[in-house]
């Protein structure tokens, strides 16, 4: 196991879980693939708004390996045409859009329509959100704990393992400690060294 995911191992059976780091940073990447490759997850829903759609194939190419059965990445239209992402994506990866970060209710329908169906197909799903920095800087904080509290409910429902983004640098404590206690844990990147601490409810 790579120094960057110690502590994460206790992570693979809790449904909801936050991850607080720098947004770029080597262990926040490994500690994003390793919670969405530690199960049997055929079927995996990316919300996006750090990276293209082609970007995010592209890295998890160089990262992990093969793409998963059933690929969804949910991103803004804008983050769709960046430089440098001339590649074409598979057929195999399903792309949905929203008009702005800040559409929550959006967000929530695109989770909740795969959850449905891979659910009614007896599919193993796994979630991962990028990042609720960026959705910060659209939408009030009480706005975004009553979005995380509905979907995190809904994701456990589904038995979806899940996990979020978020860096903690960008905002007060108590907007952190407001965001964080709709987790079932929290995996908080030990500054200056690699691996974790993790904090269960």
């Amino acid at each position: 196991m790579s120094s960057q995911t110690d502590g994460l191992e206790e992570l693979v059976d809790v449904s909801n879980v936050l991850l607080l780091g720098p947004s770029v940073d080597a262990s926040v990447d490994a500690g994003c693939k390793h919670l969405l490759t530690a199960k049997s997850d055929d079927a995996l829903l990316v919300v996006s708004f750090m990276l293209s759609p082609e970007q995010w194939v592209r890295q998890w190419r160089e990262r992990v390996g093969g793409l998963p059965e059933d690929l969804v990445i949910v991103a803004t239209s804008d983050a769709f045409n960046q430089p440098g992402d001339e590649d074409d994506l598979p057929d195999s990866v399903n792309v949905e859009y929203l008009s702005s970060p800040g559409d929550l209710t959006g967000i929530g329908m695109m989770i909740s329509k795969y959850l449905e169906r891979w659910h009614d197909n007896d599919r193993n799903m796994a979630v991962c959100f990028d990042s609720l920095t960026t959705l910060m800087q659209y939408a009030e904080t009480r706005s975004i704990y009553r979005f995380l509290h509905l979907i995190t409910t809904r994701l456990s429902g589904a038995d979806a393992s899940s996990h979020f983004h978020f860096d903690p640098g960008t905002q007060d404590e108590q907007t952190v400690s407001t965001i964080s206690s709709t987790f079932q844990a929290i995996a908080k990147r030990k500054p200056e060294e690699d691996g974790w601490e993790i904090k269960q409810r």
